[in-house]
């Protein structure tokens, strides 16, 4: 009976110990349980927090490469307003040399100017007198257009060149004219027909024709022979007839 008393008493004991011993690892194992779970929590913190900078960098990356090439069209823009501007400037240099020769233009082509006209006066002076008062009128108004200072140097000499272009067409057809002049001392009406400038033939509406050639030192009748012809090249000079071929005297022909 003591035996079983003291079997008894050691198997409370192992209990008693066995739960102590449980409680404590119980204890111990939440305690690592706990431990293992803040871990956890903490390791997906920090990896979020890892996720975090990788996306912050990631953006970063996508700024500066966004940036680099801002800096780089900023950069072709700048070379492109370079060129453009340099190409300005001799632009603007070229305008000066030219704006500083103008001057010299002008003082060299004013001379030339007055010359075209003095070449023009002297060719009419010697060429057959046909409306001569009228075109040495033309000649004094070139003096005094190329004398204007308000008109530019180009228009001079644009309208020189038109009063040279009109004396050489007169030289290229046939065409009448009436023109008041004086015959034997009289003032009279008279018609003019102007071969180019071989020719130049009056009539005084009385049937009287007279005939002067260039270089002629004064007018000669026109033969009788002649006169169907001439006054069938008046006709058609007024476009009153079909123009044709017609016959006109000519310096050196048997009736002269």
């Amino acid at each position: 009976m003591a035996r079983k008393t003291d079997w008894i008493r050691t198997s409370l004991a192992a209990v008693i110990a066995a739960g102590a011993l449980g409680g404590t690892a119980q204890a111990q194992l939440q305690t690592a349980l706990n431990v293992a779970q803040q871990s956890t929590q903490e390791g997906a913190s920090t990896q979020q927090q890892i996720d975090n900078i990788d996306d912050e960098r990631s953006n970063a990356e996508l700024e500066y490469r966004a940036l680099l090439q801002q800096v780089e069209s900023q950069r072709l823009y700048v070379a492109q307003q370079e060129v453009f501007i340099q190409s300005q400037q001799n632009e603007l240099d070229s305008l000066r040399l030219q704006i500083d020769s103008v001057g010299n233009i002008q003082r060299d082509i004013m001379p030339m100017l007055r010359e075209m006209i003095e070449n023009l006066e002297n060719f009419i002076e010697l060429d057959l007198p046909f409306q001569q008062q009228e075109r040495m009128d033309e000649i004094a108004d070139l003096y005094d257009i190329v004398d204007d200072p308000e008109i530019s140097p180009a228009e001079k000499y644009r309208v020189i060149l038109n009063a040279y272009e009109i004396e050489a067409a007169y030289g290229r057809g046939l065409r009448t004219y009436e023109e008041t002049t004086e015959v034997d001392g009289q003032e009279v009406t008279t018609s003019f027909l102007q071969v180019g400038r071989v020719a130049l033939i009056r009539d005084d509406g009385n049937g009287n024709l007279d005939l002067l050639y260039r270089g002629a030192s004064d007018w000669v009748d026109v033969p009788s022979s002649e006169t169907n012809n001439v006054q069938r090249a008046f006709r058609i000079a007024r476009e009153v007839t079909t123009p044709e071929v017609f016959l006109v005297p000519l310096p050196g022909s048997e009736d002269q």
